[in-house]
């Protein structure tokens, strides 16, 4: 966090998915850092906007909001969101698997926010889908223990395949995304400050 804050922090606030870097200045809570680890999925095709505006609005001018989430390719996200599948089906009721062009479209839309730094981590999640197969089934008998039913087992364990198939395949991806306002020396320190001011 060098650059960024100067300050005390204060707390670091965490819940499910979200964390908060959080401090404060003339009695003034600041958000520096908000990230949303696959979160964005609950938020839905009609509040991205809205997302991205409450999201600018509790971060500090040189704050940075850092996303997370499953994305569906933009040549298939209008069909997608028009049709049901069987995460949104099963897995996770009401879902949305945005596509990287309507997260961006939303940003530029309802914010100052702009993209400083873009990955797609989408083919490493074939391998992590299969891990947490194999974990998920090596566990069985506790999982049943616990209540749960063939159907449920079976149901997961499809799960795990089905978002498998998807990241080997690349119709689906990971995306983290780091956001920043335009300008924001701040929160990266400056990268010319060892650069000689004459030659």
């Amino acid at each position: 966090m060098t650059g960024l804050y100067h300050g005390e922090l204060l707390s670091i606030y965490t819940s499910g998915h979200i964390v908060l870097l959080i401090t404060s200045q003339a009695s003034v809570i600041i958000v520096l850092i908000i990230i949303f680890s696959e979160m964005l999925e609950a938020v839905g095709h009609e509040f991205m906007e809205e997302f991205f505006t409450c999201c600018e609005s509790a971060l500090a001018e040189d704050g940075l909001l850092v996303l997370q989430f499953i994305s569906t390719p933009d040549v298939r996200y209008s069909e997608y969101i028009q049709n049901s599948d069987f995460i949104k089906e099963y897995i996770f009721p009401g879902a949305c698997v945005p596509a990287l062009s309507r997260v961006t479209s939303a940003m530029a839309a309802a914010s100052r926010l702009c993209v400083v730094h873009l990955e797609d981590i989408g083919i490493h999640y074939y391998q992590t889908l299969r891990y947490w197969r194999k974990n998920f089934l090596n566990n069985k008998s506790q999982i049943r223990a616990l209540g749960f039913d063939d159907k449920f087992v079976r149901t997961w364990e499809y799960y795990f395949d089905y978002c498998a198939a998807g990241f080997k395949t690349c119709t689906l991806g990971d995306y983290q995304i780091v956001f920043s306002r335009p300008g924001n020396v701040a929160a990266f320190g400056d990268p010319y400050n060892a650069v000689p001011s004459t030659y």
